[in-house]
């Protein structure tokens, strides 16, 4: 009985050592890396998106360091700001094999705000070739905020690009999308992370035969929607004090299947050496 007391305990601690390593080493898709944004060159020209003439919207040599981003209300006021040294990375394949292709967020992009609503927000941020824009939302009882999207429409007259033109035609462009809810932060804060990574895929009910997908990098980056007063953030909400996702009780979540599923390996296991070291008795009896 000792020894088989003992095989038990050995064995709800190798189970407990188990679960700890599994929740220690779960990535959600929100958090934080140390990936260091790319920085790349890209060329200036005139092109067409959706039949309108953008032209002159991004410098030659894109802008090395941070850019602050402002949407305003039909009064004047600021509604949205968005500070960031940001970097998209996109990969897609050609005939030739896997490509990828590089932009900067710029310093002198065009910005549009959609601020009417009070529990919804939008920015529209556009540059050559490039359309981003945030959708945001408040939580029920409006006392956060988030982001509850982010698109990307890249257009194929980009150079980088026209090896996938047949791809997505009769289509002048391709849209990647980051549909998760992210950035939970009480609303009047801004949210602030020095290193974010996001990442941006092809809608999942279209078909991509480009394999299209793509990385945002984030970096010096505070955000920050519904603003009410004053045209600068608030205090600052950082990503490092606490990482909140769509879900914020998915950790919990995992962390207490583990545990039932331990509690019922070590209750079945109990009740095998239970009913074998009873049969051993038995049949000792005999």
């Amino acid at each position: 009985m000792a020894r088989g007391q003992q095989r038990i305990v050995s064995c709800v601690c190798l189970l407990i050592c188990a679960v700890i390593s599994l929740v220690s080493s779960i990535t959600l898709p929100y958090m934080v890396t140390n990936k260091p944004p790319r920085h790349t060159k890209y060329t200036n020209s005139t092109i067409l998106i959706n039949g309108t003439k953008i032209a002159n919207v991004a410098a030659t040599t894109a802008t090395k360091g941070v850019v602050l981003y402002k949407a305003t209300a039909k009064n004047g006021a600021t509604c949205i700001l968005l500070k960031v040294d940001g970097v998209i990375e996109i990969y897609f394949k050609s005939h030739i094999g896997s490509e990828q292709g590089n932009a900067y967020m710029p310093e002198d992009a065009l910005v549009e705000g959609n601020c009417k609503y009070e529990d919804t927000a939008s920015m529209r941020i556009t540059w050559e070739g490039y359309v981003m824009i945030w959708n945001f939302a408040k939580t029920p009882g409006g006392e956060r905020w988030y982001v509850s999207q982010i698109e990307l429409t890249v257009s194929t007259a980009i150079e980088r690009y026209h090896s996938i033109k047949a791809y997505v035609l009769p289509a002048k462009t391709f849209k990647l999308v980051h549909d998760q809810m992210i950035f939970p932060t009480p609303v009047g804060k801004s949210y602030a992370c020095e290193d974010t990574t996001l990442d941006i895929k092809f809608p999942e009910d279209e078909y991509n035969p480009a394999s299209l997908s793509g990385t945002i990098f984030l970096r010096t980056f505070q955000l920050q929607p519904f603003m009410y007063k004053g045209s600068n953030f608030g205090p600052a909400f950082d990503c490092n004090v606490q990482l909140s996702f769509r879900d914020e009780t998915t950790p919990i979540t995992v962390g207490s299947t583990l545990a039932i599923a331990v509690l019922a390996t070590v209750t079945g296991y109990g009740i095998f050496r239970y009913f074998k070291v009873k049969k051993v008795q038995y049949n000792t009896m005999e």
